[in-house]
């Protein structure tokens, strides 16, 4: 066997498939039409191919089935509360429950911490409730 079959052969099977990179295609391409050892096992391939594609598809046993059927409810739930979440801390943020803060709170001299309170006092009712769901 030359050194080119060699460093060819393990990708007869990709081709086989078709899940080569075009560079690579062309590569394969090129040797097989000097080599007929590679044409050969390449027809093998393609045979087995054939072969396990003509198999029926079993369904998977009910061992298996059951974790991945039990697990999708909750990857659900998941993805509803990592989504709505984004949404309910603009409500509680800006919901009717907001006032936005007196001037004289706003001028420079009031302290930062007088116009978080709502905001925190609104936000960590939302983090208490979310926690207690998930």
């Amino acid at each position: 066997m030359r050194d080119v079959c060699k460093s060819l052969e393990p990708l007869l099977h990709d081709y086989a498939e078709g899940w080569l990179a075009e560079s690579q295609q062309a590569e394969v391409l090129r040797h097989l039409q000097h080599c007929p050892a590679c044409r050969e096992k390449l027809q093998a391939w393609e045979r087995v191919g054939l072969a396990l594609r003509g198999l029926p598809r079993l369904p998977a046993p009910a061992r298996v089935r059951a974790p991945i059927a039990d697990s999708e409810p909750r990857v659900a739930l998941r993805l509803a509360l990592a989504l709505c979440l984004p949404a309910a801390m603009l409500v509680a943020v800006y919901g009717s429950q907001f006032q936005p803060p007196a001037l004289e709170q706003i001028a420079p001299y009031a302290p930062l911490h007088t116009l978080a309170e709502r905001t925190q006092e609104g936000l960590s009712l939302l983090w208490s409730w979310i926690r207690g769901i998930v």
